[in-house]
């Protein structure tokens, strides 16, 4: 999964298809919402198979259970994906938490910062 809000993230793209390339996979699903001709470009450099242009917990669903393709092949299968990594809001971070167990997650991603106030 590639965020695609205001900033889009080419290094996501590049750290996540090319890591599951170099594991053996053998069909890599990039799912971003909107994306950027910068995370196209990173998703044809790292060899990923599909490209969805959807986000979300919707993303997300669709990785973790498939979709059947179109009848006139406009729109191809995409096989459930066995592992699910990526960066992604809390509508994301609550999707990959209903489908861990049904494939695998990197993790559950929350804020990057944190403060503590002690006496």
């Amino acid at each position: 999964y590639a965020p695609g809000g205001r900033y889009p993230l080419p290094s996501s793209v590049l750290m996540t298809v090319v890591t599951a390339r170099s594991a053996g996979c053998p069909h890599v699903v990039l799912a971003s919402p909107r994306p950027a001709p910068i995370t196209l470009a990173a998703a044809h450099v790292a060899g990923a198979d599909i490209v969805l242009g959807i986000g979300g917990a919707q993303a997300i669903g669709c990785m973790a259970y498939g979709i059947s393709g179109s009848d006139d092949g406009v729109r191809p299968p995409v096989p459930p994906c066995d592992v699910i990594v990526g960066p992604g809001n809390k509508w994301v971070t609550a999707a990959k938490s209903l489908v861990n167990g049904h494939c695998g997650i990197d993790m559950l991603a929350g804020p990057s910062g944190g403060l503590v106030i002690a006496e």
